[in-house]
């Protein structure tokens, strides 16, 4: 009977049938913006006992400008340093351009004896991005850098090839397809780790409903395409246990285009831009995600650019997007917990192990409260979430709010955490409620 699941847990997408195991660096950041960065004045070297309270796990070390002008190893290792020192771990990005010789010496440096070793590294950044770039001369600069990392430190995760969205084509050719990366080197050790790609599914002219509905509904759509994929590939390289594929959304917002600083507005700053990405983070649970990285920390020079979860100098207060991440990073613990709802404007999404059950309630409606039972185990009721246990939830949560239900394994109540748009427009942080 173990034999026949593990095979369904192979063959079938992640996530419908067996529990998905969260990731110890699941919740995700990009290191954006710093001082100097692009000419730009940026304050991330101020924000790290923020960034630390945020809960966020690891940290990406790569976009276009890393990508473009490399950091000087002396401000790479000062970067990759600040990271550590939070207790996060680095995603750090190999610059496509870097020869084999110079992938080897980076890792060399940066996992050399008495450091402490960067386990996860990407390569490249959007390379497809406006055609600049081949799916033929993509694969050969993986092919250059991908076996010179693993060379020098065949412990190390690779993933490729963060792609500006889930391009079907290319992720198809290069995860078991015409260009496969998925196998092995000529020493017979796993030439890469995992795949992971991009999205922003808004542009410059969108609406509250693309936030909710349409937007969600894209990255769904992307992610289950990328895992079908990868499930294929493991299937015909006979990757299992931990040789299987992993998969990351290592930049994710909203829009690429912010349009305002709005917090009852439709943009990242907004209240909706947190819960927005508290959906994000479902997915990512859902499915099994290595980590899920939104862009970014703080980027508030420009408003159209403005994506960080902290917001403005000099108070740099914790924005929608901080404390959403803050709430699922410090409670979300163990397996994702599938639950349902009818209600299009009502999210739920959960996760448990053996000592606690954490269910977030997103109510997205911008009038109505809703109250309801909450199902504590999948019996065909509206709102349920699989805990396993014949008891009820009483939810009562006001319109553009974020609940927080923490309870322990026999379903008693033990926390409850509210954060809205109430809170959000006075620069308080989420209501505890201990019972």
């Amino acid at each position: 009977m173990n034999f026949i699941r593990v095979i369904l847990c192979t063959l079938l997408f992640a996530g419908s049938l067996c529990a998905q195991e969260i990731s110890p660096v699941f919740f995700g950041q990009n290191h954006w913006l710093a001082q100097g960065d692009e000419g730009r004045t940026g304050y991330l070297h101020l924000l790290w006992p923020k960034v630390k309270e945020s809960g966020v796990q690891l940290i990406r070390i790569g976009g276009n400008a890393y990508n473009i002008e490399p950091p000087s190893l002396v401000r790479w290792t000062a970067m990759v340093d600040s990271v550590q020192a939070i207790g996060a771990e680095p995603l750090l990005q190999v610059p496509y351009t870097f020869t084999a010789a110079q992938a080897t010496e980076l890792v060399k440096h940066f996992n050399a004896p008495g450091r402490r070793s960067i386990r996860y590294w990407c390569i490249g950044n959007e390379p497809m991005l406006h055609d600049k770039i081949s799916l033929e001369e993509v694969h050969a600069y993986l092919m250059r850098i991908a076996p010179a990392l693993r060379a020098a430190d065949p412990s190390i995760k690779i993933l490729i090839s963060d792609e500006a969205w889930m391009r079907q084509p290319a992720y198809e050719a290069l995860c078991g397809g015409s260009l496969d990366m998925t196998g092995k080197d000529a020493a017979g050790r796993w030439l890469i780790d995992g795949f992971s790609y991009h999205s922003y599914p808004n542009g410059e002219k969108y609406d509250r409903n693309d936030v909710i509905a349409t937007g969600v509904q894209k990255i769904r759509d992307q992610t289950k395409a990328l895992v079908a994929l990868i499930e294929k590939a493991n299937l015909k390289q006979g990757r299992t246990g931990d040789a299987r594929l992993s998969w990351a959304l290592t930049e994710v917002n909203v829009t690429y285009a912010n349009p305002d600083r709005d917090l009852e507005g439709n943009g990242m700053p907004s209240f909706l831009g947190g819960q927005f990405l508290a959906e994000i983070f479902g997915i990512g649970l859902e499915y099994g995600a290595l980590t899920i990285a939104p862009w970014c920390i703080s980027e508030t020079d420009n408003i159209k650019t403005d994506f960080g979860f902290l917001g403005l100098p000099p108070d740099f207060s914790p924005r929608s997007s901080y404390y959403h991440t803050q709430m699922m990073a410090q409670h979300f613990k163990g397996h994702f917990m599938k639950t349902a709802s009818t209600d299009s404007l009502l999210k739920i999404i959960g996760a448990r192990n053996e000592k606690q059950i954490s269910i977030l309630v997103l109510n997205e409606d911008q009038q109505g409260e809703r109250a309801f039972k909450l199902s504590l185990s999948l019996d065909g009721s509206p709102m349920q979430a699989d805990a396993s246990l014949t008891a009820n939830l009483e939810v009562r949560i006001p319109s553009q709010t974020s609940q927080l239900y923490v309870l322990n394994a026999k379903g008693k109540l033990l926390e409850k955490i509210t954060y809205g748009l109430a809170q959000n427009l006075r620069n308080l942080p989420p209501q505890r409620e201990r019972y």
